[in-house]
């Protein structure tokens, strides 16, 4: 028989007898068994099948079929087993047993209860198969069990519900142990002389107990029927199980310190265990650690003293793919110390992993912004990210070679602590240094990983640095202008990585679904206390598009712009690809901050001349277009495109430019996407003033290469 033993359910699945004839009254109840069967009482088979006689001791027959419910689940059952009540008197009786033989299987979740010996003073329950559960509970007590355990008698007490018709054949249950102690048969009357005395026998009822129950059905030849099958499976074979189990001989000294570990780790991982001072096999210890993902973490803390032990059992854990890193406390730690982060700091959590861990894979655990932003959604990605993490094993403590390694997990919080505010970020490092204490890594390690998440914070923090980008790949499907339909794809990046953002990239959006998701996307990346720039890139077709203004819905039946809330800017892969030298763009971007745009008025009449204003001057990082015809400024701009010009302001429409394009050519090119969109801002807020509206083609110097910016697929890496 095994020494860990699996733990039993918090209650046994609810079963329920029904006549035959699809009434819907529940004449009594019954406990599910092994074997796709149920046991209840033979009175209650008789009230089913509507005999006069409740205690009539007639076999039903092989083929009388009853309604029977295990769980919300229905079936047609026959009588497999039937004891019918035999030496009967007014107080209580022998026999009164069926088992019922259910034709179709269960689900996993419905599992049969384990069978336990009753004792005197166990607290136990009954419920009624019908009734909702807070009214149909009845706790109660053993308070005897006759000779020979006949039966047993249960008092309800002054509180709870009481036994009544109904309950029979169900089971008689005790929290402590998880288990079915008896079953249901009638109520307590006393003796003769006080058959119906009130306050002697009101709250009392009696019951089979289960070395009675196993009895009675051995009479029968069915007393197998309450053991639950053998285990079958073969013994582990594989080399960690080889592993483990040296360990265990090499490190745990005698059997009393291994039956120690061993009821240290079944009471953190919920499993049972004898309660003698018997030990567990050291074969049977091992594949609980590979199977309960938490035992090994546990078993660390308890031989946390042995040299070297803890070392090599998280050297065999590392090649366990189910097996977690934390222990179950820290877990729950942990989950309790992200919970109370402001959620702006958990919405973010996509972008710090990238920062953590930017070598580790980890698709399934980052699903779509939108998860992360709710607040109310965030729990299930979360739980599932720190499943993954805690899984990956080792991470270098920096990106330096050679550099110390620390769990991965450790790493993520470490980060995480680094944007949080105290106490938080104080609370989140306890908690990493514990991790590392119990797993003995080295202290020197986090203190460097920390340093270095601090100072790559500081880094994302300091203004116009590595400002965070959202690229978007619009596609038009059909429509005309700003009417029109588009596909979507988008990229993020908060450093150096660009991340695929997951959505579906065949669903054609107008322009109110299109600003909507890129509203979702951009807001993960507001963490850096920089405002995301939005790149559209677009075709060469769609360059006359006017994507700030494009509304999505705010609150209380309010809209959002997009130009509004971010910095929009735009290029056209087409043109840049087909025209302008690679290495001439990528020189100009160098000079962002310190060149000077070009400006195209009205006396440029024709492309020669544009290429006059910009052939050979190296610091003009881009143009300004005047007030120059319309057609005319839409060749001009694709012109710059293809030229290889990083910067292109222009504005649309014919009113208000020369007041917009006097304030916005004084300011650096580098600043052009913040200053274009509170320009845009402003003009949202002063509707009736004739304000230009620039539009910005821009690239910064911070993005990776043309080559890679400008293909049609800069990551296959999804978000």
């Amino acid at each position: 028989m095994p020494w860990f033993s699996p733990p039993g359910p918090s209650r046994p699945a609810t079963v329920s007898v029904f006549p035959p004839s699809g009434s819907r009254k529940c004449v009594g109840a019954g406990v599910l068994l092994p074997g796709s069967s149920v046991l209840t009482a033979a009175h209650v088979v008789n009230l089913a099948l509507g005999r006069e006689n409740e205690y009539d001791a007639a076999h039903p027959g092989k083929e009388t079929v009853l309604r029977v419910r295990v769980g919300g689940h229905w079936q047609d059952a026959r009588v497999k087993v039937w004891i019918p009540v035999r030496e009967r008197t007014e107080l209580r009786w022998k026999g009164d047993l069926a088992v019922l033989e259910l034709p179709q299987g269960l689900p996993p979740n419905l599992a049969p209860p384990p069978w336990r010996p009753v004792s005197e003073g166990m607290p136990v329950c009954a419920w009624h198969p019908a009734g909702p559960a807070e009214f149909s509970l009845a706790r109660c007590k053993v308070v005897a069990v006759e000779a020979e355990f006949a039966y047993a008698v249960v008092d309800g007490g002054d509180t709870g519900a009481t036994i009544q018709h109904g309950y029979s054949g169900g089971p008689i249950w005790c929290d402590e142990d998880r288990a079915v102690v008896g079953m249901v048969v009638g109520k307590v009357k006393g003796d003769e002389k006080r058959a119906h005395h009130p306050d002697q026998v009101r709250r009392r009822s009696w019951f089979l107990p289960t070395q009675r129950v196993r009895e009675e059905l051995a009479s029968a030849g069915a007393a197998h029927l309450l053991d639950t099958p053998p285990d079958t499976d073969e013994p582990d074979s594989s080399s960690e199980a080889f592993d483990l189990a040296d360990i265990l001989n090499r490190k745990v000294d005698s059997a009393k310190e291994l039956a120690r570990s061993g009821r240290v780790v079944a009471k953190k991982c919920g499993l049972g265990h004898p309660r003698d001072r018997s030990a567990p096999s050291v074969e049977e210890f091992a594949r609980v650690l590979l199977t309960h993902p938490r035992a090994l973490a546990e078993l660390t803390q308890v031989l946390s003293a042995k040299p070297g032990a803890v070392a090599e059992l998280l050297e065999v854990g590392a090649r366990i793919p189910q097996c977690a890193l934390l222990t179950h406390a820290e877990r729950v730690r942990l989950d309790t110390l992200l919970a109370s982060l402001p959620h702006h700091i958990v919405a973010t959590v996509p972008a710090l992993v990238l920062d953590a861990l930017p070598d580790i894979d980890l698709p399934d655990a980052l699903p779509t912004d939108a998860d992360w932003l709710d607040a109310d959604t965030v729990r299930a990605p979360l739980a599932a990210l720190l499943d993954q993490l805690e899984r990956n094993r080792r991470a270098p403590a920096t990106e330096r070679s050679h550099s110390p390694l620390l769990p991965a997990l450790v790493c993520f919080v470490l980060h995480v602590a680094a944007v949080s505010p105290d106490p938080h970020a104080a609370e989140l490092v306890g908690w990493c240094t514990k991790v590392v204490r119990r797993t003995q890594g080295h202290q020197a390690a986090l203190d460097e990983r920390l340093a270095h998440a601090r100072e790559l914070t500081c880094r994302l923090r300091a203004q116009h640095q590595n400002a965070p980008r959202l690229l978007v790949r619009l596609r038009r499907v059909g429509g005309e202008g700003d009417n029109g339909r588009f596909t979507l794809r988008m990229w993020r990046r908060e450093t150096t990585t660009w991340q695929r953002v997951r959505i579906d990239e065949r669903q054609a959006r107008d322009t109110v679904d299109t600003a909507g998701k890129i509203f979702t996307a951009a807001s993960v990346l507001w963490r850096t206390g920089t405002l995301p720039i939005v790149e559209l890139l677009l075709d060469r077709a769609d360059l006359d598009l006017n994507p700030h203004w494009w509304m999505a819905p705010g609150p209380l039946n309010t809209h959002r712009a997009l130009g509004v809330e971010f910095p929009v800017v735009f290029s056209c892969p087409e043109l840049v690809e087909q025209g302008c030298d690679v290495e001439f763009l990528r020189e100009r971007k160098k000079r962002l901050h310190r060149g000077v745009l070009v400006r195209i008025d009205a006396s440029v009449s024709s492309l020669d001349e544009v290429y006059g204003r910009l052939a050979g001057e190296m610091n003009a990082v881009g143009a300004v277009i005047g007030d120059v015809e319309p057609a005319f400024r839409d060749l001009v701009v694709q012109y710059c495109l293809a030229a290889g010009m990083p910067v292109v302001l222009f504005g649309r429409g014919e009113n208000g430019w020369s007041h917009a394009e006097s304030r916005l050519a004084r300011v650096a090119p580098a600043a052009l996407p913040k200053t274009v969109r509170e320009y845009r801002r402003d003009a949202f807020k002063k509707p009736a003033v004739h304000l230009g509206r620039p539009v910005l083609a821009w690239c910064d110097d911070t993005g990776p290469p043309p080559g890679d910016l400008y293909l049609d697929d800069p990551s296959e890496e999804l978000a």
